[in-house]
């Protein structure tokens, strides 16, 4: 987990919880900041002028008794009625202030709800407010992605809701004192809970979707074991050649240099590696236009040129033809003939003897497409999701054999991104493939007139 996720997942609890009490707590310590009186003061206060409302009363009926006694009973009764008014006009008086201050109080308590709300609402992260009795008392929209917990669900049991054996263990136990990862068997998503108990009556659920910060970190370690692993074989070679020359230098002068040239074969192949390595890492750093204005690239002359390059590497091997229309692109040229001559290239090495290669280069709709079409391998469906990752290979013998760094594709595709194209493949096994390069109208160049 990096430094920055613990931050945002921490700064959402702490929003969360104080949300949680403020909409938990209608008055309690927020009286304090309300009222220039303390609560014990306040009470007095009140009991204060209560007293002196019932002190009124027992006058009123004592004097009210006296002309009873002493007069007639319509003037005491007029009496107390008068009186009585008067005490209940001067009550509203001694208790209007604070009539107004409680009014005041109940306003601000109902803004503050309504902003907490409005503030949770907003998060990036599931907040679930429960009540007692586990029962849910508020979710916020991001709740519903994550936990599939609706506002219609409010006053149910939260796990009649989600159904999660682990996380029910978890907030029965009441062990909130680490965050903790839910994590469904089907493959959905993950996501790091943190519980949180700001009073007796309430908990506190924020939860925080971590899939892609998952899939990031398992990209990270498939790449380092995959450089390790394919800088290690050429080196392991390398060195067992150095080895048999040190251990024995009287050998055949033949067997010397083919070892030799083994060596020079496989540093070539270090060399190749570390180069797509350095390319991969500047367009993944950027996959935004590169600081070079883009220019209008003269595509007939550049797939020709990449076409004549692929007949190199075929050696004659292979059927290549080519089909090119007068289209021009604005973009990258160099990224564009390295996209390019990937594509070729990845033809030439998976195409057995005797097969085909058609590359063209033609409008398409409002755009263009650059194509590679082959009569090779083919793909299987289920792996043609994973060919832009890097290193991935269907068939990882073949691929080393054939002199491939498994990186092409990956750089395809970020160069693709920086040019305003994107790649499609289509494929099936054992009759061969199609990479397209596609490019929006945007990037068609148009002479004026």
């Amino acid at each position: 987990m990096t430094n920055e996720n613990v931050t945002s997942t921490k700064d959402a609890q702490a929003l969360a919880t104080t949300g949680a009490v403020g909409m938990a707590s209608m008055g309690g310590t927020e009286s304090r900041s309300l009222n220039d009186l303390g609560p014990d003061e306040r009470l007095r206060n009140i009991r204060l002028r209560a007293r002196v409302v019932l002190a009124g009363f027992i006058a009123l009926f004592v004097l009210a008794g006296f002309i009873w006694y002493f007069g007639t009973a319509e003037t005491a009764m007029c009496v107390l009625a008068v009186g009585s008014a008067v005490i209940f006009a001067s009550s509203t008086f001694l208790f209007r202030d604070l009539l107004r201050e409680d009014s005041k109080k109940a306003k601000r308590i109902r803004d503050r709800d309504v902003r907490y709300r409005q503030t949770l609402a907003l998060l990036p992260e599931g907040v679930v407010i429960l009540g007692e009795g586990r029962r849910i008392e508020w979710v916020n929209e991001q709740a519903t992605v994550h936990l599939g917990v609706r506002g219609e669900d409010v006053g149910k049991y939260f796990f009649d809701v989600v159904v999660d054996s682990e996380f029910e263990r978890r907030l029965l136990e009441g062990d909130f004192q680490e965050r903790f990862m839910l994590e469904p068997p089907n493959g959905g998503r993950i996501l790091e809970v943190a519980v949180v108990a700001p009073d007796l009556r309430h908990t506190l659920i924020v939860t925080h979707d971590v899939t892609e910060r998952r899939r990031i970190d398992d990209m990270r370690r498939d790449f380092v074991a995959n450089v390790s692993h394919e800088l290690r074989t050429p080196l392991t070679v390398i060195s067992g050649f150095l080895e048999t020359e040190v251990e024995k230098p009287d050998a055949p002068a033949e067997l010397l240099l083919h070892h030799r040239r083994l060596m020079v074969e496989q540093t070539r192949r270090m060399k190749r590696l570390l180069e797509d390595l350095l390319i991969l890492s500047g367009l993944e750093n950027s996959d935004e236009p590169g600081a070079d204005e883009p220019v209008v690239i003269a595509m007939p002359k550049l797939v020709e040129d990449v076409v004549r390059e692929g007949r190199a590497l075929s050696n004659g091997r292979h059927d290549i033809d080519v089909e090119v229309e007068d289209v021009s692109l604005i973009g990258q040229p160099e990224e564009i003939r390295s996209a390019a001559m990937n594509l070729v290239s990845n033809a030439v090495r998976y195409t057995p003897e005797g097969g085909s290669i058609h590359v063209a280069w033609r409008r398409a709709g409002t755009g263009a497409v650059f194509s590679v079409r082959d009569t090779g391998i083919g793909i299987a469906a289920k792996h043609i999701p994973r060919l832009t990752e890097r290193f991935f290979r269907v068939d990882k013998g073949r691929s080393r054999a054939t002199g491939g760094t498994g990186l092409g594709l990956a750089i395809v595709k970020h160069i693709l991104r920086r040019n305003g194209g994107e790649l499609e493949i289509q494929s099936e096994l054992g009759k061969g493939s199609t990479f397209s390069m596609r490019f929006p109208e945007s990037r068609v160049f148009r002479p004026l007139g």
